[in-house]
């Protein structure tokens, strides 16, 4: 599988008893990492024993130490070399599980850009093969249909497109007809109203609500070009809109220890299910049961393949 990340970055993770706007914190650990949800992605996959490329547009500055940390980690990395510097990400997790994440725009970047990481993707696609997850935000000046452009491209190949992007990339690339999305329930119903939906508190909202929503959002997306939706609702689990129905699927009960990734997670264990020959319902349920593997541990992207089978994961 090939997962394109375009907007790379630091994570850096600040551990805190508790956090509160406009007070002094003194995080109890630091660590700082590769990050970005196609990082997340890879790593899942990679725990779960299925190769992944990473692709993603690596800034010069601080590029060096980037590629090293992924390296580091047993990643498989192809970058596209741009200008600019390594945008960061800081997330601050409590010791609730609660977290709080600040994301930098990233290098300022235009077409010519893209047209490399296209041609770049193109050449690996033939040799790695689908299925082929655009994941992440998009670097700022960087064309809004970028991830509709890797779709088409995708597709000229038969390769599976699954897509995970904020918003306007998102809106941008349901015209290209994306072989799945995999919005969250907020992103999902934004975009199907056409207005600014504040997130969802999915976990106080009632079940029943909760499913009705997440199938309506489903659908909508579908109607707006996707081949296949999902609306993911955290603890509660996920719509998918599938073969023109919607199917209800459960999260397991799990205790969360980190919930950043979680998204990222149920990505990279469709895909890998997808990559091992499964239908479409069949690796969203494997998705479903990898992003509740992932919260427990406090990595983000990380599983363990063993609590995956537990709970009931595809072999």
């Amino acid at each position: 599988m090939l997962v394109v990340n375009p907007n790379l970055c630091f994570d850096r993770t600040l551990t805190v008893e508790e956090f509160a706007v406009g007070t002094v914190s003194r995080p109890s650990s630091v660590v700082v990492s590769a990050g970005g949800k196609g990082v997340n992605v890879a790593r899942t996959a990679r725990d779960l024993g299925e190769p992944a490329l990473l692709v993603g547009l690596l800034a010069d500055r601080e590029g060096r130490r980037l590629s090293e940390l992924l390296r580091g980690e047993g990643l498989d990395f192809s970058p596209v070399p741009v200008a600019g510097e390594v945008r960061s990400a800081t997330i601050v997790l409590e010791s609730s599980g609660r977290a709080t994440v600040l994301n930098e725009p990233g290098p300022v970047l235009g077409e010519s850009d893209l047209d490399r990481l296209l041609a770049h993707v193109e050449a690996e696609l033939a040799s790695v093969g689908g299925p082929l997850v655009c994941s992440g935000s998009l670097p700022p000046g960087l064309p809004v249909d970028a991830f509709a452009r890797l779709t088409t491209l995708g597709r000229r190949v038969d390769a599976a497109v699954v897509v995970d992007a904020a918003r306007a990339a998102l809106e941008a690339t349901l015209p290209a007809g994306p072989d799945l999305v995999t919005p969250n329930l907020a992103e999902a119903e934004g975009l199907v109203s056409g207005t600014v939906v504040e997130d969802v508190e999915t976990e106080r909202t009632a079940k029943a609500e909760v499913v009705d929503r997440a199938a309506k959002a489903a659908l909508g997306l579908v109607e707006r070009g996707a081949r296949r939706a999902v609306v993911t609702a955290g603890g509660h689990g996920v719509s998918a809109a599938v073969d023109g129905t919607t199917t209800w699927i459960d999260a397991p009960a799990v205790a969360v220890a980190n919930p950043i990734g979680a998204g990222d997670s149920f990505t990279s264990g469709v895909a890998v299910a997808l990559a091992r020959g499964a239908d479409w319902l069949d690796a969203v349920r494997h998705g479903v049961v990898v992003a509740s593997a992932a919260v427990e541990r406090h990595g983000a992207g990380r599983v363990d393949p063993t609590r995956v089978a537990a709970l009931g994961g595809l072999r």
